[in-house]
């Protein structure tokens, strides 16, 4: 089933694999739990079917129970689907967890290449199996089949005599490089995960890489980090793409020379802060940087949205401020620490002398206020940011980023 998406970056929603399990922070309060345990219970026998036996209930916590149910009644849906849309892949799993077989993973690629109508938006927190199957000779031969089985099944829907045979001629060179649809990116909420996922994804051939920092919990650096009275000893170069050269070559009158290159870079970064029930504030600064550095390499930005938190106290008609379990402030440090009112009054807050002594100053806290994500909105400083990558010329299937 393929369902229209309130999801601010996408168009729709295709989720033939549901179930997944939490792999680090930013899955500590996953949407996609609540909404397959509610769907488990649907009165749709179809729907419950699709979600059953998914989530669970341990020491009162709903989890994933590490089911992951393939729906086959849903994997040819983008098929029938004429009108270009932006598809967001298994919005209620991941499409690289380790308990979706290899051959499953090949069919949705298949799908994917049959319809080069729509671009096919993929986010994953299993950035290893990602890089390992997408740079695996025996998976694209896996993919071929899958495709090849799909165009000479005469019930594969939205597809001509025509599209048929050009699919049965043409489909090792369409799939040679990566799909020029398909936009891989990894989700990361925090410097840690973005250390670990992004150079994974870097090194996985694609035609688009995009990031996505949601639920961001904590403040990410794309240039490198930053050290005191050093600069950036140790570049990134994930905005920017690593220089270097290529292969030696020869011109016509044999002379040896190189050219220079540039290695892979990020094309597209999405941030957001957390929403929904128990969600975790996000200082405004982590928005600002991932902003600035897009802005400073020319990569596009989106900002999703605020999220439950926001800047902007509540105020009534009377713009008086709102008090009360939502209107309350907290404060925020650049680390993630949350103050209560009053834990930093000078000299007496609790918790005072814990901000001096972690070099919290006064310049780098700031007040954030529950006022749910459509009150907080998803102005960043005054303005929308809705920025989109252009694809680019795909890579090959083996070539990789130092």
């Amino acid at each position: 089933m393929t369902t229209l998406s309130a999801i601010e970056w996408t168009d729709m929603t295709w989720s033939p694999i549901i179930g997944c399990t939490r792999v680090t922070s930013g899955c500590d309060r996953c949407y996609a739990i609540r909404t397959a345990h509610i769907r488990s219970h649907h009165p749709s026998p179809k729907m419950a079917t699709a979600f059953a036996g998914t989530t669970h209930t341990v020491d009162g916590r709903l989890d994933w129970t590490g089911r992951v149910n393939v729906v086959e009644s849903r994997l040819l849906d983008p098929l029938r689907k004429t009108k270009p849309q932006k598809v967001f892949v298994n919005s209620q799993s991941d499409l690289f967890h380790d308990q979706v077989p290899d051959e499953v993973i090949a069919r949705i690629l298949a799908v994917m290449a049959l319809t080069p109508r729509h671009t096919y938006q993929v986010l994953t927190k299993r950035h290893g199996r990602m890089r390992a199957l997408l740079n695996s000779a025996d998976f694209r031969l896996l993919c071929e089949e899958a495709e090849a089985r799909l165009v000479a099944d005469e019930a594969t829907p939205g597809l001509s005599r025509y599209e048929r045979e050009q699919h049965r001629t043409k489909w090792w060179s369409s799939f040679a490089k990566p799909l020029p649809n398909l936009w891989l990116g990894v989700s990361v909420e925090d410097q840690k995960t973005a250390d670990m996922r992004i150079p994974a994804l870097l090194a996985t051939p694609a035609a688009v890489r995009w990031i996505s920092a949601e639920p961001l919990l904590g403040p990410i650096d794309l240039y490198g980090p930053l050290v005191p009275g050093r600069g950036r000893p140790k570049l990134t170069y994930w905005l920017t793409g690593r220089p270097g050269w290529g292969p030696e070559k020869t011109d016509d009158r044999g002379r040896v020379f190189q050219e220079l290159t540039v290695d892979p870079r990020l094309d597209w970064v999405v941030a957001g802060g957390e929403s929904g029930p128990g969600a975790r504030p996000a200082h405004p600064d982590w928005f600002r940087t991932l902003r600035d550095q897009c802005a400073q390499s020319d990569v596009p930005f989106l900002f999703k949205q605020w999220g439950q938190w926001g800047p902007e106290a509540p105020v009534d008609r009377d713009g008086r401020l709102v008090r009360g379990p939502r209107g309350e402030g907290m404060t925020i440090a650049n680390d993630g620490t949350l103050y209560a009112p009053g834990d930093l009054d000078y000299p007496d807050g609790p918790r005072y002398g814990e901000a001096v002594r972690a070099g919290h100053s006064r310049a780098r806290l700031t007040q954030v206020y529950s006022v749910g994500k459509k009150a907080a909105g998803r102005e960043l400083d005054g303005r929308t940011h809705d920025e989109y990558p252009a694809p680019r010329a795909a890579t090959s299937w083996t070539e990789n980023s130092r």
